[in-house]
Order: C-alpha cells, then sequence, then structure tokens
C-alpha cells in the first residue's frame, strides 16, 4: 500500500508539472448555456433569494484510494479527514482566518435524513454584485452559501449518486440553518459539486441516461474536482441544464480551495476562462503551488482541450496504481 501510494503521488506531480495552460474561445452554445444559468441566479436574487452551492464530499478513505497514512484515510473521521479536516479540506480552508466565510450551521446527516453524511456545514459570504447582474435586475449585493456534506468514505458510491440526482435536479431537500433560514439546497441548489476520489474509475459505468430521464428543466452549475472528470463526463454530462464550470484533465487532490476559486469567479460575474483560472489560483493558492504549474489540470469550454480525449495513458496508468493499492 505505501509503494502505491507514494508512486501515485509521485506521478501526481509530474503530471502537473506538465500540463498545458492552453485557453479558447468557448463555442456560441457553450456561452448560451452559462448566460441561461446566470439568467437563473439573476432572477432568484431579485426575488430576494441567496446564491446556493451544494457540494458533495466522500471522506478520503484507504480502502477505496491511498489517503497518505491511516489517520488522514479513515473515511469515518471528518475530523481528521485529508478531504474534510486539512488545510485544503473544507474545514481547513472555509475555516481559516480571513477566508471571508462565516460558518452558519454546524450538523450532520440527521439533519438532511442522511446517515451515512457524517458531518454538515454550512458556509456564508455576502458578495458585491456584477455590475452586469444589477444591470439584469439583481440587487447590489447578495448572499453566497456553500452546503458541504461529507460522506462516510466507504459511502462513495451513495455520495457519487446524489451529485448526479442534484446536478440533474431529481431530487432536493432543505436545509435549515441556525437561525431558522431554511437553505433550498440539493437539487435545488444553483451549483452542484462534486470533490473527491474520482468514483467513475471504479465503475465499468454510470448510467447518466437513467438520471436525465428525471431532470428538471432548471440549469444549474456543474463543478467536479476530482481526477480526471473531464474524460468520464464532458461527452454526456454539459448541456444548458448541466453548465460546465469546471472539470479536470488530470491527476489532483479533491480541493475545497479550488471548488471556493471556481465558485466565486462565477458569483463575481466571471466568464468561463475567469471561472477556470479562479479554480486553478485557488488550488494553486490552497497547496502554494506555482498557478503555472496546476493550470493545465482545470478545463471548461474556455479550454482549447475541451471536448478532446484525456490522456489514456494516464488513466491507465492510474488505474494500475489503484488496483494495487487495494492489493488486485
Amino acid at each position: 500500500m505505501r509503494s502505491a501510494s507514494s508512486a501515485f503521488w509521485a506521478f501526481v506531480m509530474v503530471i502537473a508539472a506538465t500540463s498545458g495552460a492552453a485557453r479558447a474561445a468557448p463555442s456560441a452554445a457553450a456561452e448560451a448555456w452559462l448566460d441561461g444559468l446566470t439568467a437563473r441566479v439573476v432572477a432568484d436574487l431579485a426575488d430576494g433569494k441567496p446564491l446556493v452551492v451544494q457540494a458533495h464530499v466522500p471522506l478520503c478513505d484507504n480502502d477505496v484510494i491511498p489517503c497518505g497514512n491511516a489517520r488522514l484515510g479513515d473515511g469515518d473521521d471528518p475530523a481528521r479527514n485529508l478531504y474534510w479536516a486539512t488545510s485544503e479540506g473544507f474545514l481547513g480552508w472555509f475555516g481559516r482566518r480571513g477566508s471571508g466565510w462565516k460558518q452558519v450551521l454546524d450538523a450532520d446527516g440527521q439533519a438532511i435524513g442522511e446517515a451515512d453524511v457524517l458531518d454538515l456545514r454550512v458556509w456564508r459570504r455576502e458578495l458585491a454584485t456584477p455590475a452586469a447582474w444589477r444591470r439584469a435586475g439583481a440587487p447590489a449585493r447578495f448572499t453566497l452559501y456553500v452546503v458541504a456534506q461529507a460522506w462516510r468514505g466507504e459511502a462513495i458510491h451513495q455520495a457519487f449518486t446524489h451529485y448526479a440526482d442534484d446536478l440533474y435536479g431529481v431530487t432536493a431537500h432543505t436545509v435549515t440553518l441556525a437561525d431558522g433560514t431554511e437553505l433550498a439546497a440539493g437539487g435545488d441548489a444553483h451549483v452542484v459539486a462534486y470533490v473527491g476520489h474520482n468514483h467513475l474509475m471504479d465503475l465499468a459505468a454510470f448510467d447518466w441516461q437513467a438520471v436525465a430521464k428525471r431532470a428538471d428543466s432548471r440549469p444549474r452549475g456543474a463543478i467536479a474536482i476530482a481526477c480526471h472528470t473531464a474524460v468520464y463526463m464532458q461527452d454526456v454530462v454539459p448541456s444548458a441544464r448541466r453548465v460546465p464550470l469546471v472539470l479536470t484533465r488530470d491527476f489532483l487532490l479533491a480541493s475545497a480551495a479550488a471548488l471556493e476559486g471556481a465558485v466565486l469567479g462565477f458569483a463575481r460575474g466571471g466568464d468561463y476562462a475567469a471561472i477556470r483560472k479562479g479554480a486553478a489560483a485557488g488550488y494553486a493558492d490552497g497547496g502554494k503551488k506555482p498557478l503555472a504549474r496546476v493550470f493545465g489540470a482545470f478545463s471548461n469550454p474556455a479550454d482549447k482541450r475541451w471536448g478532446k480525449p484525456s490522456y489514456s495513458r494516464s488513466l491507465n496508468l492510474h488505474a494500475e496504481l489503484h488496483r494495487a493499492a487495494q492489493g488486485k
């Protein structure tokens, strides 16, 4: 296990160091997708509603993928987990000094009827409304919430299934904050994110069509911060209803900092290029890495490689390392 983990993370660093930072003009269709999502957000802000981001975070679990050591990879212990409690995890990053976020809920899955959600946090931030959004009718300031659910590590399939359902608007739930405020979360959120190990690598296939048959018509922003999510998702998920804010084309840590960067890039009225750069800059800041070194790990329609296959050799090597880590 130890040697496989070391080899995996060494390969992560090599790939990150050689990734390109290619930029391109998004297609007219992709631009229209982002315009549609923005129109939904502006309409809700004009009605006095907040901007809500729903994030699903399956905890790092050494029984699923090497997490560094036993403490960081205990998928039943969010208080010490790599994806939750470290400086680049959700508690560490959103709770860092001067983050601009205020935690407004500390609960667990009982609050939403999910036994495998071990920790449920909500953070709030007040933002100035982008000028273009104000011209379209939004108020001068608005509230942004991030609803983050830490799933039991071995419940990764449930976490990913809930992510897919929320992304397609199949499910929704209300989260009640400490002050009694009720947030429309889950499939009612404006942006739905997955931050963790890429569970699609563990499956022979995922039936996106079955989920799509139950989808609603509202647009949502799609974020998936896990290794090589673009190669698994970009041909089946992105559309006017599932606007691809950030996917990935590399191996990387499931980083709350990257999520924050992408979310703030969108919430400040950014285009695809700004959202992509926000994710990469957050990742670089959180990991104390040069932006140029990690920029190519993040992708959306502003990426010249958008729509092209990712590196099959890299995926095959990851599969070999994953099997080795599992002793297979």
